[in-house]
């Protein structure tokens, strides 16, 4: 069985990384709005292009008074502006730790599944066997795969 994943993460080191995440989650949450699947597919959508024209767009009515038309709210787009330039950096760091957590989570879930199926057959040819407890561990462990044929689950690596 080839092991994707052998690194242990000591215990004080989540304790303390999932104390400083819960802090900042703290920090930003009076300021941060959750939207409806809805509300997101009705909105206007910014990419890195956009980003950019936004930023252009903000520069020319800043030092441009006169291209501001009266119905737009220039302090509000200043607000607007700001809050996307400093939540920026924050979501591009969230989303790289985010892809490599679940990187490792689903190299470190593959081993163990391997694992898991690995100790599932040798307690079904126990069981076969009349192990003593090996029936009982097979007829719970069986259960996760109950439309797969009676307890066939899929090959391990």
């Amino acid at each position: 069985m080839q092991n994707l994943f052998s690194t242990a993460i000591p215990d004080a080191t989540l304790k303390k990384a999932l104390g400083y995440f819960q802090q900042g989650a703290a920090e930003l949450r009076p300021y941060l709005l959750a939207l409806t699947p809805e509300e997101r597919s009705a909105m206007l959508k910014m990419g890195a292009k956009t980003v950019d024209f936004v930023q252009k767009a903000f520069g020319y009515a800043s030092n441009n008074p006169s291209f501001v038309p009266a119905f737009l709210d220039l302090e509000e787009f200043a607000s607007d502006s700001a809050a996307l330039a400093g939540l920026s950096p924050v979501q591009k760091l969230l989303d790289g730790l985010a892809l490599d957590a679940e990187s490792t989570m689903m190299l470190a879930g593959s081993d163990a599944y391997a694992a898991a199926l690995i100790l599932y057959n040798n307690i079904k040819f126990l069981a076969k066997n009349k192990q003593p407890g090996a029936q009982a561990a097979y007829d719970d462990l069986s259960q996760q795969f109950p439309s797969n044929g009676g307890g066939r689950p899929p090959k391990a690596g």
